[in-house]
């Protein structure tokens, strides 16, 4: 008979198990927080929205020519929050850094993200203002809201808010899919997207950057001009979360700046092959 607990003793193995490869939609501290996927240059930095993961990202990500490196941000991910009270400076921080760790000449942010990348280039951080490219994707906030706007942002916050301290997570899914299209409401993926969202809000320290929806992104929208960059910003209609009133503020300040606005729900679930056009001819022409 074969002692198999001798083998393991003496270092050989029965059965030899092969090292189970690196989730990259889950990077740690020891690569920055940043996955990596393609090789070579040039080198495109992706950030997720508010709620968002890498693998939210990675289907904008598809066809860009060159290394796509997909970072996440504090609070997201596995990676700790910076603390409660989130405002772009935070964001911008973190994006700071990722630029700085991949050498990126291009960068595509997401709501917060966009905000964050907005924050960096009117603030001209050297890792930003050296990007030859910026895509702008749902941006969320800018140099400030009209006052019906911040209103209804208030509203939507105190909301959540009251429902996190509920820890009402039925309400909170109820919530999330009424600000998506009708038409979008009842889709699987869209219930499913919805629940992860509040599971994450509910079981993590992403709850610390609630208010970030109050923030404003720049306090200097002016110098938004001085950035030589191609910038392409992408949105779609009836998002009450992402209107289109601020991605048009978007296109007006920086002085090369393409504006696509698309139907309702088209972003995130009904225009996938349209957005993978827009980007690949942005990013690789």
């Amino acid at each position: 008979m074969t002692d198999r607990s001798s083998d393991a003793v003496h270092g050989t193995s029965a059965r030899p198990t092969t090292p189970q490869a690196p989730d990259r939609n889950r990077p740690g501290a020891d690569t920055d927080w940043i996955s990596r996927f393609g090789t070579g240059d040039p080198v495109t930095l992706f950030a997720h929205g508010f709620s968002g993961q890498i693998r939210d990202t990675r289907p904008f990500a598809a066809g860009i020519d060159g290394t796509r490196a997909l970072v996440h941000l504090g609070g997201h991910g596995g990676r700790p929050s910076p603390g409660p009270g989130w405002d772009y400076g935070t964001i911008a921080a973190q994006l700071s850094q990722a630029l700085a760790a991949t050498q990126a000449t291009r960068a595509l942010g997401v709501s917060m993200s966009a905000g964050g990348l907005a924050r960096l280039l009117t603030q001209r951080d050297p890792h930003a203002t050296a990007l030859q490219k910026v895509a702008f994707v749902l941006p969320a906030s800018w140099s400030g809201f009209s006052p019906a706007l911040s209103d209804a942002i208030d509203e939507g916050v105190a909301q959540v808010r009251a429902l996190l301290e509920a820890r009402d997570r039925a309400g909170l899914i109820t919530y999330l899919l009424s600000r998506e299209p009708a038409e979008v409401q009842a889709l699987e993926p869209a219930r499913a997207w919805a629940a992860q969202k509040v599971d994450a809000l509910l079981t993590t320290d992403m709850s610390d950057g609630v208010g970030l929806a109050q923030q404003i992104a720049v306090d200097h929208p002016q110098a938004a001009a001085a950035f030589a960059g191609d910038v392409l910003v992408l949105t779609h209609e009836d998002d009450p979360s992402h209107p289109v009133e601020v991605a048009r503020d978007y296109a007006a300040a920086f002085p090369h700046a393409q504006l696509e606005i698309l139907p309702p729900g088209s972003i995130l679930w009904r225009g996938r092959t349209r957005i993978r056009a827009i980007l690949t001819s942005f990013f690789n022409d």
